[in-house]
This record gives C-alpha cells, structure tokens and sequence, in this order.
C-alpha cells in the first residue's frame, strides 16, 4: 500500500507540469488563437476597411513570428473573453486587458507591455469635474467587464453606465448620455482625437497591461515572456509603442 499510494502521489505531482507542457506543443501544432475585441483603440480596432489593426495585433504577430507559432484571431465582446479563455475556446487574451489582483485569481498575465494611468474623460462644456469624487451624482460611461467599470462603481453616488464596446461609451459623453468616461491615458487621446469636443480632466491610477493565458499553460506564457524580452532589447517593443501610442 506504500508503494501503491507513493506511485499516486508522484503522478498526481506530475499533472500539473505534462498540462502545462501540452500548452506550447498543442498551439505550435494548430496555430495560437487569440480573442480579442476591436473597440479599443490603438491596443485593437477597425480600419477603414474592416480589418482589425492595432497595437495589440502588431505586438502579438511578433511575438508569434519569434515562437513560430500561426496566429488565429478570434473576435468577440470584450466580457466574454476570460470566459472564452477559460472555456479553451481560445489561448490568450490580447485586449489592452489591465492587470488586477481580481483577474489573477483566475488566469495568469505575461509581463506587463504598458504601463499608464487610467483617466476621466468628459466634453470640454462639462463643469464641475475635475477628480474621481466629483463623479458622484453623475453618469459614467465605461465598458462591461472592464478594470475601469469597477472603479466606477467605487464611487458613491455614481450613476455607473456599462456599453458593450468602449466606443459606445466615447460616443455617449460626446452625444451627452453621459457625463464622463473612465478609460486608459492611451485609449483616451484616440478617442479625443476622434471627437475634438472631449478633454482629459484627470489622471488616476497608474495600471500595468499584459497578454491573460490559463494557468495551467504556464510553458506558453513563459516561451512568450522570453519572446516578449527579445522585443524589448532589440528595441522592436519601444518602435511599436512609438507607433501607436503617439
């Protein structure tokens, strides 16, 4: 029975590292689908001719270029990709996806490719706003599932509205369904440049981005951070950023 029970033990203190290790070998053999939701822009978004651009794109293709690995993009709300994650329905998460403490208890994130403050964002006629507080008694516009949504519902006496895509919500402050929006530093100066009459008024809480992947994947999300810290002393990830976050 000794033995019987150590021959278990071992193969149960194996599972998790044959799981891990089928992550890379499977993607390699198929292609790496990756989810994603083209409303963020410049991490991903639309072009004029219904392509999906972007940051986040560019950033994975090479990535998958250094690991030689195909890239299969998956679109869908941005709420349903950790599920999707979760579900294997796809691998990785690339969607301009802020690292929380919240979403580390159920997927695990590559290192960090962005770090910037979130802010408050509201039309250049709008008074009275200037700080996170000054959001009580007024309407805003944020993304469901997003980092932003739940500092939005931090705030007593907000009147918290959560679109489907970010530029739903964009489009609500300048169309005045709602008071202010909550969005990253970068995203927000697209969005400014795409309507004129919109204006930062605050910065808030610096945050750190990165790629989600299942935690049991753990070979995967490492062959990337090491693909990631090839990018970054080549000088390749500081071109990306210059590109699209002018």
């Amino acid at each position: 029975m000794r033995k019987l029970g150590m021959a278990v033990l071992l193969v149960l203190l194996a599972l998790p590292g044959a799981l891990a290790q089928s992550c890379l070998a499977e993607v390699k053999a198929r292609g790496l689908n990756v989810g994603t939701s083209p409303d963020y822009p410049p991490f991903e978004f639309l072009d004029s001719a219904n392509k999906i651009v972007g940051f986040d794109i560019d950033l994975v293709n090479l990535l998958a270029r250094e690991l030689g690995i195909k890239v299969n993009w998956v679109t869908q709300s941005f709420d349903g990709l950790i599920p999707a994650l979760l579900a294997k329905k796809i691998d990785v998460v690339a969607a301009g996806l802020t690292i929380t403490e919240e979403r580390k208890k159920s997927v695990d994130f590559s290192r960090p490719y962005i770090s910037g403050p979130n802010v408050i964002i509201t039309r250049k006629d709008t008074p009275g706003i200037r700080k996170l507080e000054d959001l009580a008694g007024k309407r805003v516009a944020v993304q469901i599932g997003s980092a932003q949504e739940k500092i939005a519902q931090g705030v007593k006496g907000a009147i918290v509205k959560s679109y489907n895509l970010y530029t739903e919500a964009a489009l609500a402050v300048q169309t005045r369904q709602a008071d202010a929006l909550i969005v990253h530093r970068s995203v927000g100066r697209a969005f400014i440049q795409q309507y004129p009459d919109l204006q930062v008024v605050a910065e808030l809480n610096s945050v750190d981005t990165g790629l989600a992947f299942r935690k049991e994947c753990v070979d995967l999300r490492q062959a990337v951070d090491v693909a990631m810290e090839k990018l970054e002393r080549s000088g390749k990830l500081e071109e990306l950023v210059a590109r699209w976050f002018k």
